[in-house]
């Protein structure tokens, strides 16, 4: 078998299971009242400014989620990429995605204790191979008080890298609500440690945070517009895990901020429409090369 046979069968597996996966819950499961079921078609596109190198970085995904009662969850996804370059081989990747939930309730605790492991499969057609064949594996332990007034998390991700890398992230997150529900501020650290510093812009660690603010509006106020939600990141961060979007920054260069905004208007009972637009700032430290990706993010999701 050659080496591209291999690559292809490697990646049409985890493609195929994708799919029988996605079909069982929505084939059987949404019949179960007991079950809800959640489905998010994304897509978005970016464009670099000032990078030597880059051009653009155009993606769409596909994720469903399940939930039994308020006790357990599955989520299963995936997200196709593609990263142009201004003078090398565009770059192809797909991203499949798994996170399985439990909830644990305590009579003595005021509140919920969530269990939640993600995985992550990385196949592109890098021709170096570092970006290639990456796997990610992250516990998550949450607590959610009844009141839904505070949060806090810790998760641990380790990303295996061909060639000699190995990536450990720490996330402790925190969020409040307040002003009746209509507001939530959540602030997330990311604290990386890389184990060969040559294969991520000479850094062994690096130290982020990034600060989310959601705002909810009244029912049938603004043209159905039902929240919107400023993102501001903060500080650095390389072969990021992010457990929220499902996807992990394995592409890499230094992040070093962040802003977003995102409106999402509640079309009906059961679909919304999301649309995102922001700007992030990286370094390619190797050449000394500062630069922006200038994004723009569309999400339509639907519930029954």
């Amino acid at each position: 078998m050659t080496n591209a046979q291999k690559r292809k069968r490697r990646s049409s597996a985890p493609a195929f299971l994708l799919l029988a996966m996605l079909a069982l819950p929505a084939a059987g499961l949404a019949a179960d009242g007991d079950w809800s079921m959640k489905a998010d078609v994304q897509g978005m596109h970016g464009v670099y400014s000032g990078s030597v190198k880059r051009s653009s970085l155009s993606g769409a995904g596909l994720f469903l989620r399940a939930d039994h009662l308020d006790q357990s969850g599955l989520t299963l996804g995936v997200n196709a990429l593609q990263l142009k370059f201004r003078q090398a081989p565009t770059i192809r990747q797909q991203e499949y995605f798994a996170s399985l939930r439990h909830n644990l309730y305590f009579d003595a605790l005021p509140g919920i204790i969530g269990l939640r492991v993600d995985g992550h499969w990385i196949n592109n057609n890098d021709v170096t191979g570092d970006t290639d064949n990456v796997r990610v594996v992250e516990p998550r332990l949450s607590f959610l008080n009844y009141a839904k007034t505070f949060y806090m998390d810790v998760g641990f991700a380790y990303s295996r890298y061909r060639n000699n890398l190995n990536v450990q992230q720490l996330t402790p997150t925190l969020g409040f609500g307040f002003n009746r529900g209509a507001d939530w501020l959540q602030a997330r650290g990311y604290f990386i440690r890389t184990s060969n510093p040559a294969r991520a812009q000479n850094k062994r660690r690096t130290s982020a945070v990034d600060l989310k603010w959601t705002h909810w509006f009244a029912p049938g106020a603004w043209h159905r517009l039902d929240n919107i939600q400023l993102g501001v990141l903060a500080g650095e961060r390389i072969y990021a895990v992010d457990g929220d979007a499902g996807a992990t920054y394995n592409l890499a260069d230094i992040q070093r901020g962040s802003l977003s905004v995102a409106f999402q208007w509640r079309l009906s009972d059961a679909w919304k429409l999301m649309l995102m637009g922001g700007d992030e700032r990286y370094l390619d430290n190797a050449i000394g090369n500062s630069y922006d990706n200038r994004f723009g993010y569309a999400d339509i999701s639907v519930n029954w």
